[in-house]
């Protein structure tokens, strides 16, 4: 009985470390993540959702989701040494694709996947079949509709399909936004009469599913001609958006999404209209070095003077702890993005970038944990990083012996590391602000002209907003 038990706790234990590693990643790369739609349900469910950013997908999926799904990954993911003992770990159910040279039968693959819905369990795909940068999804493979089919055909009672889409605002730069948009679950009723013959379903059937899907991720993704028309009409959402949002700084992601999708919808020759004049106003914008949300909302030297005051008392009170946690993170964050340069495609810098950070950071707090107690001028210059837990496990190294002491220097940088990111992020963002303010002011006797080209946009782009959808 107690083996049983403590089998059954197994998996629970590890899904809540991947979870809690995936929130961690994820608040870590992105500044927001935004999440849309009705919540997915419980019970049989495959999730489908686009797949723009190689290994960051997954990574934000169970940030959001807050627990992990039976995920299925190419079989070719697990020739790698370092990647096969984590999928492996994390229950990824392994397929076998022909484009990959592979002559191996997927039976084992659907065996699982309906074993995991049968048991009630969430399975997560990427029915694209690979990662890409293209500014709209590709033709879906058919197995998500055959697994759902598959297991309502056996009698799986409660099958449902929820169509995901993950939008970035941009796949290069670290800190960026992140929006996941859940759509109405598709219900596939239980129905022997799905398959055939042979016990596969039903091929007409497949295809039907298949175009229903493709339907519905493309209404939750971007979806457009080329990337300089994916850029123009996000800008142009944003620049109306903006508009509409008063004092407002932010513009949500999501609202800037759906609004660069209706845009995609209007004729091709007004969009290509549309595309020219946001050129023409970046390009104003680039000329008197501001942004939009300059020229909407300016910057005041009262506004300045709070954020230096704000900034200053958030110094004086934690600067002990922020100088710790950048010291203790600099080389990790020095390897993430030296790791992020090296491959030339934006979908795949996420994926480095993020298995970087996955084995560095926790692989730098642990060596300061068992690194602290110790005697020589490493562990004193350890020791000299994370001095602001002296406070809780004394300042001799022999107080920092011992299980508890561990435990607190491992936990402290992660911590300390969050209150140096924050401090960085205002002093940036204050710096940023006082170089527009400088800007403003010299460039002021040009504004007319980019504020002619902005109204030009915003009248431009509620025109096509407002026409036929």
């Amino acid at each position: 009985m107690a083996k049983s038990q403590q089998t059954l706790r197994r998996p629970l234990l590890r899904d809540r470390v991947i979870t809690a590693i995936a929130r961690m990643l994820s608040w870590a790369f992105f500044r927001t993540v935004e999440t849309e739609g009705p919540e997915p349900p419980s019970g049989p469910v495959i999730l489908a959702a686009s797949h723009l950013y190689g290994f960051v997908d997954p990574v934000v999926l169970v940030a959001e989701l807050g627990h992990l799904p039976r995920y299925l990954a190419k079989a070719t993911l697990w020739k790698t040494a370092a990647a096969r003992p984590l999928l492996n770990f994390a229950r990824v159910i392994p397929v076998h694709r022909q484009a990959d040279g592979s002559t191996e039968s997927n039976t084992a693959m659907f065996a699982d996947a309906v074993g995991a819905l049968r048991g009630g369990s969430m399975v997560a795909v990427f029915p694209e079949g690979t990662t890409h940068d293209d500014p709209s999804i590709r033709p879906l493979r058919t197995g998500v509709a055959r697994i759902a089919l598959q297991a309502a055909g056996d009698g799986v009672q409660g099958v449902r399909i929820v169509p995901v889409g993950v939008t970035y605002e941009d796949k290069v730069a670290v800190r960026g936004r992140a929006l996941v948009s859940f759509g109405k679950p598709i219900e596939v009723e239980s129905d022997a009469a799905l398959l055939g013959a042979d016990g596969a379903p039903d091929h007409a059937r497949v295809q039907e599913l298949t175009a229903r899907l493709q339907a519905d991720i493309e209404s939750l993704t971007p979806h457009f001609d080329t990337t300089e028309e994916s850029l123009a009409l996000s800008a142009a959402a944003t620049v109306s958006l903006r508009d509409d949002a008063g004092e407002n700084l932010v513009v949500p992601l999501a609202a800037v999404s759906g609004r660069a999708r209706r845009l995609a919808q209007a004729p091709a020759s007004r969009r290509a209209e549309l595309v020219a004049l946001v050129a023409r106003y970046r390009m104003l914008l680039g000329f008197v070095a501001v942004d939009d949300e300059d020229v909407v909302h300016g910057v005041t030297l009262a506004a300045l003077a709070r954020r230096i005051a704000v900034l200053a008392a958030v110094v004086v009170v934690l600067s002990p702890l922020a100088l710790a946690g950048l010291f203790a993170n600099l080389i990790p964050a020095l390897l993430v993005l030296a790791a992020g340069l090296v491959p030339r495609a934006p979908v795949s810098k996420g994926t480095v970038r993020v298995l970087v950070a996955a084995l560095t950071f926790p692989a730098m707090w642990l060596y300061l944990a068992f690194r602290d107690a110790g005697s020589g001028w490493g562990p004193d210059l350890v020791r000299s990083v994370t001095a602001p837990v002296e406070a809780l496990v004394g300042p001799d190294p022999a107080d920092r012996a011992g299980a508890l002491a561990n435990v607190v220097v491992l936990v402290a940088g992660p911590v300390f590391g969050v209150i140096a990111l924050v401090i960085v992020e205002r002093a940036r963002a204050l710096v940023a602000s006082i170089v527009r303010w400088r800007t403003l002011l010299d460039r002021r006797g040009q504004m007319d002209e980019v504020r002619e080209r902005r109204r030009e946009v915003v009248a431009l782009t509620r025109e096509l907003l407002e026409g036929p959808r």
